[in-house]
């Protein structure tokens, strides 16, 4: 693990030396689109997105000492409410900006913020800094919001050596195409899946040998979505006429599967229904709904059916990375054997290639 310590008088990752003339803070681009980390109780006692984030965020005093902080508020939902072309929003903002700041801050809400954050890993790449997504549980301004805590550690990693899309949540640095949220009710609400997390946060940010760090790459706008893409989760007894229907409405589909991404092939078959969504040039992406593991659709029959009738492996990218991706993929492309491999290609750490 490499050792990185956020503070004033730091700037990417080197330590002022005594006598030198104080360095110039870093800069940090701070985007809010909502979320419970800017909420308010309204009259009802019910939480909605308050009217101006930058105030709330003008609250935490400890963040000037870290940065300059400018605030772009480019939305202000629930993020239940969140639509792709957010995405494309948030990553463009963020790369007209890239040269005028040293790192980037996306407050979020919790409930679709890994879907964002798998969004701009594919959207903005080759990054030479950092782009952090965090969020809170409890409001920043009611007694024991982790949203200061949250805030204050994002604005650190976005002035630390990392380049890459993240999370930071509670003590962890979670690589943006692989965080999961798994608890309503913990501050540490979002874990790494199938990968140790880029870092833990302490009294010092500790970063994994295999994080990505600032070097002078140009990043690249890679801003390709087609948005019609469904998501379906196999369960017992599911009729196959949901997939055609699916299919008819769609350009693209992402199956949970059992297990190692097994789909039904007797009664009740889904088999035909994801041939004949292949033959109308519609794929079909099979994950799986265990939280660690990956597809190993050759192992069982009821696998190696849905692969031979066309489906896409998923391999041990999450189900909400599997969507994010088939849309980026299907914005490039629509023929099937191009979606296929470049599924199955790793771009942004999403997934481990098949030795």
């Amino acid at each position: 693990m490499k050792n990185w310590q956020a503070g004033p008088g730091r700037l990417h990752g080197h330590q002022m030396k005594a006598n030198q003339p104080l360095q110039q803070k870093p800069r940090v681009l701070l985007v809010t689109t909502g979320g419970t980390i800017t909420m308010l109780r309204g009259a009802g006692g019910s939480l909605q997105p308050c009217d101006d984030a930058g105030e709330l965020i003008s609250r935490i005093p400890e963040l000037s000492l870290l940065a300059d902080i400018d605030v772009l508020s480019l939305a202000n939902v629930d993020s239940s409410n969140l639509t792709p072309d957010l995405w494309i929003s948030i990553g463009r903002a963020i790369y007209q900006k890239m040269r005028d700041y040293d790192g980037f801050v996306v407050t979020h809400g919790t409930d679709t913020m890994v879907y964002t954050s798998a969004a701009l890993s594919f959207i903005l790449q080759e990054l030479n800094k950092p782009v952090i997504v965090t969020g809170a549980q409890v409001p920043l301004e009611e007694i024991g919001s982790d949203g200061r805590a949250n805030l204050i550690n994002a604005v650190r990693v976005a002035i630390s050596d990392l380049a890459e899309v993240a999370i930071v949540f509670g003590s962890m640095v979670i690589r943006g195409t692989r965080a999961k949220k798994i608890s309503v009710f913990d501050m540490q609400a979002f874990v790494s899946v199938n990968e140790i997390s880029l870092g833990t946060i302490g009294l010092t940010i500790k970063y994994s040998d295999f994080a990505g760090l600032r070097t002078r790459k140009k990043p690249l706008l890679r801003a390709f979505l087609n948005e019609n893409v469904a998501m379906l989760q196999v369960y017992p007894g599911m009729k196959p006429e949901i997939v055609d229907f699916v299919a008819d409405n769609h350009d693209g589909i992402v199956l949970e599967g059992y297990g190692a991404g097994n789909i039904p092939n007797q009664k009740n078959s889904l088999i035909p229904a994801i041939r004949r969504a292949t033959e109308k040039n519609v794929p079909v992406v099979v994950c799986t709904q265990c939280i660690v593991g990956s597809t190993e659709m050759e192992l069982y029959q009821v696998g190696r059916a849905a692969l031979d009738a066309g489906a896409i492996p998923a391999m041990d990218m999450t189900p909400e990375t599997s969507l994010v991706k088939l849309m980026w993929v299907l914005g490039q492309t629509d023929d099937l054997a191009d979606v296929d491999s470049m599924m199955q290609k790793p771009f942004v750490g999403e997934l481990h290639e098949v030795g």
